[in-house]
């Protein structure tokens, strides 16, 4: 039977960083397969909203679902379990530099839980096909161009098949031309059924591809219907 839980769901949630309080009252929901650009000024709370998303800042006000996890009584021991059904990616890539792409890879599936070596080397395998970097299995990081880097931190982040990739500025760092690589690549992740939330400034790629818009501001969460339209 279809489960049409959504995929986020946050209820009254108040986001903070360092024991201030950026965000107020935060409600909205994401379904599966639905992406989402969240925007907003810089310090006006969005990579506070998505850490909190993925647990990587404490949940003290309100409620959060998080693909099946509810996020404000996750216990440290249940944080691999909601790992394995989401995905992150950040924008300065957080690759180790001192390990192949595979290296890469195979240091996530084996942080979250895969044990069998031929099912790993055939995911990895997979998701690199997916990213266009096939033949990059072998390379350092430092042999990759920035794009590149970019794609195989896309790569780590559909490793276990998430439900929603959550991504902090992903082509902040990258020119206009990888950028657009870059954003086509995640349409098409989230054309075959991946949800996405998307942190971003560039502007110019949410009127290239329209799609639902949260806005932070004012210590807010709004939604915007067609404040980019063409």
């Amino acid at each position: 039977m279809f489960n049409a839980e959504p995929v986020v769901s946050l209820h009254n949630a108040f986001i903070y960083q360092n024991d201030r309080i950026v965000l107020n009252d935060v409600s909205f929901t994401i379904n599966k397969g639905e992406f989402v650009f969240l925007i907003g000024r810089t310090g006006s709370g969005k990579s506070s909203l998505l850490k909190t998303l993925y647990a990587d800042l404490w949940l003290q006000q309100g409620s959060a679902i998080v693909a099946g996890h509810a996020i404000e009584s996750l216990k440290m021991s249940e944080l691999p379990f909601l790992r394995r059904r989401i995905g992150v990616v950040f924008q300065d890539f957080q690759l180790f530099m001192d390990r192949s792409v595979k290296e890469n890879l195979m240091w996530v599936l084996e942080a979250t839980g895969w044990t069998d070596r031929a099912k790993m080397k055939s995911r990895i395998a997979e998701v690199l096909m997916q990213v266009g970097l096939a033949s990059s299995i072998d390379k350092m990081p430092h042999q990759l161009s920035g794009g590149e880097q970019q794609r195989v931190v896309i790569a780590r982040a559909l490793l276990n098949e998430p439900k929603i990739l959550f991504a902090d500025e992903p082509t902040g760092n990258l020119d206009p031309e990888v950028s657009a690589q870059i954003l086509e690549l995640f349409h098409d992740i989230n054309k075959a059924g991946t949800a996405i939330l998307m942190a971003t400034h560039d502007f110019e790629m949410i009127r290239k591809f329209p799609a639902r818009i949260l806005k932070c501001e004012n210590g807010f969460v709004t939604e915007q219907n067609d404040e980019f339209a063409s």
